[in-house]
Protein backbone atom coordinates (compact mmCIF):
# COMPACT_ATOMS: atom_id res chain seq x y z
CA UNK A 1 0.00 0.00 0.00
CA UNK A 2 1.21 3.60 -0.76
CA UNK A 3 2.51 5.17 2.25
CA UNK A 4 0.52 8.47 1.24
CA UNK A 5 -2.78 7.18 1.43
CA UNK A 6 -4.06 10.21 3.47
CA UNK A 7 -2.74 12.37 0.54
CA UNK A 8 -5.26 13.82 -1.69
CA UNK A 9 -3.42 12.98 -5.27
CA UNK A 10 -2.02 15.82 -7.62
CA UNK A 11 -4.52 14.65 -10.78
CA UNK A 12 -6.98 16.80 -12.53
CA UNK A 13 -10.68 15.71 -11.20
CA UNK A 14 -13.67 16.03 -13.80
CA UNK A 15 -16.79 15.75 -11.77
CA UNK A 16 -19.58 14.56 -14.73
CA UNK A 17 -22.95 15.55 -14.91
CA UNK A 18 -25.04 13.78 -11.81
CA UNK A 19 -27.62 11.70 -13.67
CA UNK A 20 -31.06 10.17 -12.26
CA UNK A 21 -31.07 6.61 -13.45
CA UNK A 22 -28.23 4.45 -14.95
CA UNK A 23 -28.57 1.50 -17.35
CA UNK A 24 -26.60 -1.68 -17.81
CA UNK A 25 -25.17 -0.35 -21.04
CA UNK A 26 -23.79 2.73 -19.51
CA UNK A 27 -22.20 0.42 -16.95
CA UNK A 28 -20.37 -1.68 -19.31
CA UNK A 29 -18.09 0.59 -20.70
CA UNK A 30 -16.16 1.51 -17.51
CA UNK A 31 -16.11 -2.17 -16.82
CA UNK A 32 -15.09 -2.79 -20.64
CA UNK A 33 -18.08 -5.93 -19.66
CA UNK A 34 -18.19 -8.46 -22.73
CA UNK A 35 -15.66 -6.25 -24.35
CA UNK A 36 -13.99 -8.41 -26.83
CA UNK A 37 -11.39 -6.57 -29.91
CA UNK A 38 -14.50 -6.22 -32.60
CA UNK A 39 -16.00 -3.84 -29.51
CA UNK A 40 -12.69 -1.83 -29.71
CA UNK A 41 -12.34 -1.88 -33.06
CA UNK A 42 -15.86 -0.65 -33.45
CA UNK A 43 -15.57 2.15 -30.81
CA UNK A 44 -12.66 3.73 -32.47
CA UNK A 45 -14.69 4.22 -35.39
CA UNK A 46 -14.90 7.60 -33.97
CA UNK A 47 -11.98 9.08 -34.50
CA UNK A 48 -12.11 11.18 -30.80
CA UNK A 49 -11.06 7.31 -29.63
CA UNK A 50 -8.12 5.74 -28.96
CA UNK A 51 -8.88 2.14 -26.92
CA UNK A 52 -5.83 -0.15 -27.22
CA UNK A 53 -7.25 -3.77 -27.30
CA UNK A 54 -3.32 -5.11 -26.84
CA UNK A 55 -3.53 -3.01 -23.61
CA UNK A 56 -6.95 -3.86 -21.77
CA UNK A 57 -5.04 -6.48 -19.88
CA UNK A 58 -3.07 -3.75 -17.78
CA UNK A 59 -6.91 -2.47 -16.71
CA UNK A 60 -7.59 -2.69 -12.76
CA UNK A 61 -10.13 -1.86 -10.40
CA UNK A 62 -10.29 -1.46 -7.16
CA UNK A 63 -12.94 -3.62 -5.00
CA UNK A 64 -14.72 -2.66 -1.90
CA UNK A 65 -11.65 -3.87 0.46
CA UNK A 66 -9.25 -1.82 -1.32
CA UNK A 67 -7.54 -4.59 -3.33
CA UNK A 68 -6.58 -3.98 -6.78
CA UNK A 69 -7.90 -7.02 -9.04
CA UNK A 70 -8.58 -6.92 -12.46
CA UNK A 71 -10.77 -5.12 -14.57
CA UNK A 72 -14.35 -6.36 -14.69
CA UNK A 73 -13.53 -8.93 -11.69
CA UNK A 74 -16.81 -8.21 -9.86
CA UNK A 75 -19.86 -10.51 -11.08
CA UNK A 76 -22.16 -8.20 -10.11
CA UNK A 77 -22.75 -5.21 -13.14
CA UNK A 78 -22.08 -1.92 -11.89
CA UNK A 79 -25.95 -0.62 -12.79
CA UNK A 80 -27.06 -3.81 -10.66
CA UNK A 81 -24.17 -2.87 -7.21
CA UNK A 82 -25.56 1.02 -7.79
CA UNK A 83 -29.59 0.04 -7.44
CA UNK A 84 -28.75 -2.20 -4.16
CA UNK A 85 -27.03 0.01 -2.98
CA UNK A 86 -29.85 2.84 -3.50
CA UNK A 87 -32.14 -0.01 -2.57
CA UNK A 88 -30.70 0.52 0.91
CA UNK A 89 -30.39 4.10 1.42
CA UNK A 90 -34.43 3.11 0.97
CA UNK A 91 -34.11 5.58 -2.31
CA UNK A 92 -37.14 5.42 -4.91
CA UNK A 93 -37.24 8.01 -7.87
CA UNK A 94 -40.60 9.72 -9.27
CA UNK A 95 -41.52 7.60 -12.01
CA UNK A 96 -43.23 8.76 -14.68
CA UNK A 97 -45.15 6.25 -17.45
CA UNK A 98 -45.13 8.79 -20.33
CA UNK A 99 -40.76 9.06 -20.05
CA UNK A 100 -39.43 6.81 -21.98
CA UNK A 101 -36.86 5.32 -19.35
CA UNK A 102 -39.81 5.61 -16.88
CA UNK A 103 -38.18 8.34 -14.80
CA UNK A 104 -39.86 11.35 -14.05
CA UNK A 105 -37.69 14.54 -15.34
CA UNK A 106 -37.82 15.84 -12.14
CA UNK A 107 -36.72 13.05 -10.22
CA UNK A 108 -33.20 13.65 -7.62
CA UNK A 109 -30.31 12.77 -8.66
CA UNK A 110 -28.84 9.80 -7.97
CA UNK A 111 -25.53 9.19 -9.01
CA UNK A 112 -22.20 11.09 -10.23
CA UNK A 113 -19.52 9.96 -12.46
CA UNK A 114 -16.07 11.80 -12.09
CA UNK A 115 -12.85 10.88 -13.78
CA UNK A 116 -9.71 11.39 -12.49
CA UNK A 117 -6.41 11.57 -14.97
CA UNK A 118 -3.51 14.44 -14.79
CA UNK A 119 -0.51 14.92 -17.40
CA UNK A 120 0.10 12.56 -19.74
CA UNK A 121 3.55 12.38 -19.93
CA UNK A 122 3.86 12.06 -16.11
CA UNK A 123 0.91 9.29 -15.97
CA UNK A 124 2.34 7.04 -18.87
CA UNK A 125 5.69 7.25 -16.88
CA UNK A 126 3.72 5.62 -13.29
CA UNK A 127 2.32 3.48 -15.63
CA UNK A 128 4.64 1.99 -17.94
CA UNK A 129 8.26 3.53 -16.98
CA UNK A 130 10.62 3.50 -19.57
CA UNK A 131 8.78 0.50 -21.58
CA UNK A 132 8.68 1.85 -25.69
CA UNK A 133 4.59 1.60 -25.41
CA UNK A 134 3.02 2.73 -29.10
CA UNK A 135 -0.32 5.26 -28.45
CA UNK A 136 -1.02 4.79 -32.19
CA UNK A 137 -2.98 1.40 -32.01
CA UNK A 138 -0.22 1.07 -35.30
CA UNK A 139 1.91 -1.49 -33.11
CA UNK A 140 0.54 -4.70 -30.23
CA UNK A 141 1.34 -3.69 -26.61
CA UNK A 142 1.01 -7.11 -25.64
CA UNK A 143 4.46 -7.15 -23.65
CA UNK A 144 3.79 -4.28 -22.08
CA UNK A 145 3.59 -4.97 -17.92
CA UNK A 146 2.51 -2.71 -15.28
CA UNK A 147 4.51 -0.17 -13.29
CA UNK A 148 3.84 -0.30 -9.66
CA UNK A 149 3.71 3.41 -9.61
CA UNK A 150 0.43 3.76 -11.07
CA UNK A 151 -1.20 1.12 -8.28
CA UNK A 152 0.56 3.91 -5.71
CA UNK A 153 -1.62 6.10 -7.46
CA UNK A 154 -4.60 4.90 -7.42
CA UNK A 155 -4.81 3.41 -4.21
CA UNK A 156 -3.93 6.59 -2.73
CA UNK A 157 -6.93 7.90 -4.98
CA UNK A 158 -9.28 5.33 -3.77
CA UNK A 159 -8.49 6.11 -0.21
CA UNK A 160 -8.70 9.64 -0.55
CA UNK A 161 -12.83 9.15 -2.27
CA UNK A 162 -13.25 6.60 0.66
CA UNK A 163 -13.13 9.97 3.12
CA UNK A 164 -14.86 12.09 1.20
CA UNK A 165 -17.44 9.94 0.00
CA UNK A 166 -17.84 7.14 1.96
CA UNK A 167 -16.46 3.77 0.88
CA UNK A 168 -19.88 2.21 0.52
CA UNK A 169 -21.38 4.94 -1.57
CA UNK A 170 -17.78 4.35 -4.51
CA UNK A 171 -19.84 1.75 -6.55
CA UNK A 172 -17.17 1.73 -9.46
CA UNK A 173 -13.40 2.31 -9.19
CA UNK A 174 -11.94 1.36 -12.64
CA UNK A 175 -8.89 2.29 -13.75
CA UNK A 176 -8.04 2.36 -17.78
CA UNK A 177 -4.75 2.18 -18.59
CA UNK A 178 -5.59 1.26 -22.44
CA UNK A 179 -6.76 4.50 -23.96
CA UNK A 180 -4.13 7.33 -24.31
CA UNK A 181 -4.06 8.86 -20.63
CA UNK A 182 -4.41 6.65 -17.81
CA UNK A 183 -7.44 7.96 -15.57
CA UNK A 184 -9.70 6.58 -13.38
CA UNK A 185 -13.57 6.38 -13.54
CA UNK A 186 -15.50 6.45 -10.40
CA UNK A 187 -19.07 5.95 -9.74
CA UNK A 188 -19.92 7.69 -6.57
CA UNK A 189 -23.75 7.94 -4.88
CA UNK A 190 -24.12 11.58 -3.11
CA UNK A 191 -25.05 10.42 0.12
CA UNK A 192 -25.36 12.83 2.96
CA UNK A 193 -26.80 12.86 6.72
CA UNK A 194 -29.79 14.43 8.02
CA UNK A 195 -31.90 14.46 10.90
CA UNK A 196 -34.81 12.23 10.69
CA UNK A 197 -38.13 14.17 10.26
CA UNK A 198 -40.57 14.53 12.84
CA UNK A 199 -41.12 16.06 16.08
CA UNK A 200 -38.18 14.66 19.05
CA UNK A 201 -39.89 12.19 21.37
CA UNK A 202 -40.43 13.92 25.22
CA UNK A 203 -39.93 11.58 28.08
CA UNK A 204 -40.57 12.30 31.65
CA UNK A 205 -38.04 11.07 34.34
CA UNK A 206 -38.45 10.93 38.06
CA UNK A 207 -36.26 13.17 39.30
CA UNK A 208 -35.21 10.75 42.43
CA UNK A 209 -35.61 7.47 40.67
CA UNK A 210 -34.26 7.59 37.08
CA UNK A 211 -35.48 4.02 36.62
CA UNK A 212 -39.41 5.89 36.35
CA UNK A 213 -39.63 6.89 32.56
CA UNK A 214 -42.85 8.04 31.46
CA UNK A 215 -44.39 8.53 28.07
CA UNK A 216 -46.06 12.01 27.76
CA UNK A 217 -49.41 10.18 27.42
CA UNK A 218 -48.91 8.43 30.84
CA UNK A 219 -47.27 11.82 32.60
CA UNK A 220 -50.87 13.74 31.63
CA UNK A 221 -52.73 10.79 33.91
CA UNK A 222 -50.66 11.78 36.88
CA UNK A 223 -52.51 13.89 39.38
CA UNK A 224 -51.03 17.68 39.21
CA UNK A 225 -49.02 17.40 42.35
CA UNK A 226 -47.70 14.53 41.39
CA UNK A 227 -46.46 15.37 37.35
CA UNK A 228 -43.80 18.40 39.58
CA UNK A 229 -41.54 15.12 40.14
CA UNK A 230 -41.02 14.29 36.57
CA UNK A 231 -38.28 16.48 34.07
CA UNK A 232 -38.91 16.57 30.77
CA UNK A 233 -36.69 15.29 28.73
CA UNK A 234 -36.65 15.23 24.72
CA UNK A 235 -34.73 12.43 22.78
CA UNK A 236 -32.41 13.76 19.67
CA UNK A 237 -34.24 12.91 16.51
CA UNK A 238 -31.72 10.30 14.88
CA UNK A 239 -29.75 10.65 12.06
CA UNK A 240 -29.72 9.13 8.73
CA UNK A 241 -28.59 8.47 5.48
CA UNK A 242 -30.52 10.26 2.59
CA UNK A 243 -29.38 10.40 -1.11
CA UNK A 244 -29.14 14.23 -1.68
CA UNK A 245 -27.21 15.52 -4.66
CA UNK A 246 -27.51 19.10 -3.29
CA UNK A 247 -25.89 18.40 0.47
CA UNK A 248 -22.98 16.91 -1.36
CA UNK A 249 -22.02 19.29 -3.81
CA UNK A 250 -23.95 22.06 -3.08
CA UNK A 251 -26.38 24.16 -4.79
CA UNK A 252 -28.26 27.16 -3.89
CA UNK A 253 -30.56 27.45 -0.73
CA UNK A 254 -33.80 26.27 -1.86
CA UNK A 255 -32.09 22.65 -3.26
CA UNK A 256 -30.32 21.82 -0.06
CA UNK A 257 -33.03 21.94 1.82
CA UNK A 258 -34.14 18.96 -0.67
CA UNK A 259 -32.99 15.30 0.10
CA UNK A 260 -34.36 11.90 -0.59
Amino acid sequence: MSKSRNNIPRAAIHVGAPAKSFSAAEGYEPERRGWDENTYQLKNQDTNNHYDFSRKHLNFEINGKGEIVPLGSNPVPLHERLQKRLDALGFKPYMDKNNPLGISDNSPNCTVGIIVSGDHDVLTRLAFGDQDVDFTLQKSNADVVLKQGIKDWALDTYHWACDRWGAENIIGFDVHLDETTPHIQIQTIPVAKTKSRGRASAKYVHKDDKSKVLSHKEWKKLPEEIRSNFVRTEDERREKECVSYARVWGEDKYAVGRTY
